[in-house]
């Protein structure tokens, strides 16, 4: 394994403390609306374009639900949830340490995130790093989201990178699964959820999956605690 010539980030949970934001919502709904809900099913559905995760909400709970109604309601209680942590969403350990890293050595890298562009947007400037990320691709901009590899294709196309040169940092299964897809260099980093709250009463999940951190681990080419130690690697391969 060389030199890295060029690094794609994901967002949620990867570079933002949101995925804890978001599953808050996720709680909120589930008790509003009368379903189960785990951070087991949560972790299936990170990484994913909206309509996927509609998919993903009916498959868990069966196609009569209104899984679209509770969608609306998640979305709402996310903005709800940020705006109690005074609209901040968090930046993760590391984060700024990498991206002046990257910088400094003119290492090429881009954002490909599932999220729409302006909740994206919004994100960034919240936590003041509205230039940090020059190139950026959003689920809208894709046909087929995560573990498809459209998106980091999409995204190294932009900086110009060949994916086999390419590191990719992700912290859910669709975005590892994506990245190996593709032909880069998945890296996983572990978003830590399984000591929050779940929901038992109500719909039942009809199929719960296994999200774990061993399970995203096993298909992950490389593994980190945090983006801190992404630069002493990329350090000791140049």
């Amino acid at each position: 394994m060389g030199p890295f010539q060029a690094v794609l980030f994901d967002m949620d949970g990867l570079i933002f403390d949101s995925e804890r934001m978001c599953y808050r919502a996720y709680l909120r709904t589930a008790r509003a609306f009368g379903f189960q809900m785990n951070p087991a099913l949560y972790m299936s559905l990170c990484g994913k374009i909206e309509r996927e995760v509609v998919a993903g909400l009916k498959h868990a709970f069966g196609e009569d639900k209104d899984v679209v109604t509770w969608r609306e309601y998640i979305k709402k209680q996310k903005t709800a949830v940020r705006m109690e942590q005074n609209g901040r969403v968090g930046k993760k350990k590391g984060l700024l340490e990498l991206l002046s890293y990257l910088q400094e050595r003119n290492i090429p890298y881009a954002l490909a995130s599932s999220s729409v562009r302006t909740l994206i947007d919004e994100y960034l400037e919240a936590e003041y790093l509205t230039h940090a990320f020059p190139y950026i691709v959003d689920g809208t901009q894709v046909e087929n989201g995560k573990p498809d590899p459209e998106i980091f294709l999409k995204a190294a196309g932009l900086i110009g990178a060949d994916p086999a040169n390419t590191l990719v940092l992700e912290d859910s299964y669709a975005g590892i699964c994506a990245a190996n897809a593709g032909g880069f260099t998945s890296a996983f980093i572990f978003d830590d959820l399984t000591n929050m709250d779940s929901v038992t009463e109500g719909y039942p999940i009809l199929d719960q999956p296994v999200g774990n951190r061993e399970k995203i681990r096993s298909e992950a080419v490389l593994s980190f605690d945090s983006l801190a130690d992404v630069v002493g690697f990329m350090e000791v391969l140049r």
